[in-house]
């Protein structure tokens, strides 16, 4: 019977535009939930990467006055009273730079570099002014972690890519389908239309 293809359709109908709604709502949230995750990738370059790296470059700073105060000529005392200063710098810069979020290869090559300075200490306390070999080790290990710091920013780089990327194909899907369900929809409402029966009023001259 015409009338009850017409109630079929209509709950076709009311299936579709709630999976419409469902979809529609559905897409927002991945979009919301991958925006986040690139603001947090973004966040995480800036404070633990770029920051990080900050640190790193003040302490080879650091290290390299060192080594100029040690070659220098000035007397014993100038020379003491500058590598304390210089020290408490290099520990302070290094608590800052301990403080943010390290990969376990770079707690391990920090503890080494931290040991190399506690030995160039420990050999700066005899009264020994020759230029360290400590601190040519604390600059190599000091280059091992920029190192760490530029492979880190690269994949956290790659990750906002490849969350972009997500983004953008996740959107263009649930496009693909709203059109096709559209499309769906109308076709719906046309069959339901050309089976709707036409009433014809009767003609009064013919009573």
């Amino acid at each position: 019977m015409k009338w009850t293809n017409n109630i079929k359709n209509k709950s076709l109908a009311s299936i579709i535009l709630l999976s419409l709604c469902l979809l529609v709502l559905l897409n927002n949230y991945l979009e919301r939930v991958h925006a986040t995750n690139v603001k947090d990738a973004i966040s995480t370059l800036y404070e633990d990467r770029l920051i990080a790296e900050e640190y790193i470059l003040k302490m080879t700073s650091t290290i390299y006055q060192v080594r100029e105060v040690l070659a220098s000529d000035s007397n014993s005392n100038s020379k003491s009273n500058a590598i304390k200063t210089l020290n408490d710098n290099f520990n302070a810069t290094y608590s800052a730079y301990s403080k943010t979020k390290l990969t376990p290869k770079e707690k391990t090559t920090a503890v080494e570099l931290l040991n190399y300075i506690n030995k160039f200490e420990s050999t700066f306390s005899t009264n020994n002014y020759s230029p360290s070999l400590y601190t040519n080790k604390a600059l190599t290990t000091l280059s091992k972690l920029s190192k760490i710091q530029l492979e880190e920013s690269k994949l956290i780089m790659k990750n906002v890519e490849s969350q972009y990327a997500t983004i953008k194909a996740s959107s263009q899907y649930a496009f693909a389908i709203i059109i096709l369900i559209l499309i769906v929809l109308q076709i719906i409402v046309f069959s339901a239309e050309s089976i709707i029966p036409v009433i014809k009023t009767k003609d009064p001259s013919l009573n």
